[in-house]
């Protein structure tokens, strides 16, 4: 007998097992973390915090607000949890909880992440509208010209628009 074949599996779909191995590879890193330095730790916990609040406001399926700022803020830890991790001691991150630029940083790429995910549709919404406008306002000059040069009977009716 022939083999049926395996339905195959779409774009965005993962299996349970490379999510689960994910999943425990993460977790594995932060375990280390939290008891090899366990100030940096808290630090990439509150760092993470407005990540949390996309994630719990987010009403969107695909959640790329919650992307937009955990990716930003993410981006403005690293430089200050690789200075952490490079200094030698378990002291390494104390530092870093007391260092007001550390936290400016990070809380200021998720602001831009949140300014990011609020405006910039309304921007392109923006241009879009003037875009729109603009071809009206280019249409409704051919027209015109159109009826300067054939008549008025060019714009009363389409042809085949009274056939019913």
């Amino acid at each position: 007998m022939a083999k049926k074949p395996k339905p195959k599996k779409s774009a965005g779909q993962r299996s349970p097992m490379t999510l689960a191995t994910a999943g425990v590879g993460v977790l594995a890193v932060i375990a280390w973390l939290a008891w090899a330095v366990p100030w940096l730790c808290l630090f990439v916990v509150a760092g993470l915090l407005p990540m949390l609040a996309a994630i719990v406001t987010d009403t969107s399926k695909e959640k790329h607000d919650a992307i937009a700022v955990g990716t930003l803020s993410v981006g403005a830890m690293l430089p200050f949890l690789l200075d952490g991790l490079a200094e030698a001691g378990r002291s390494g991150g104390r530092e870093i909880l007391g260092n007001p630029f550390a936290w400016f940083s990070v809380y200021a790429a998720a602001v831009f992440a949140y300014a990011l995910c609020w405006i910039f549709p309304i921007v392109v919404n923006v241009i879009y509208e003037n875009r729109a406008e603009s071809r009206l306002r280019q249409l409704l000059r051919r027209q015109q010209n159109l009826v300067a040069e054939w008549g008025e009977s060019v714009r009363d009716e389409m042809p085949g628009q009274g056939e019913g």
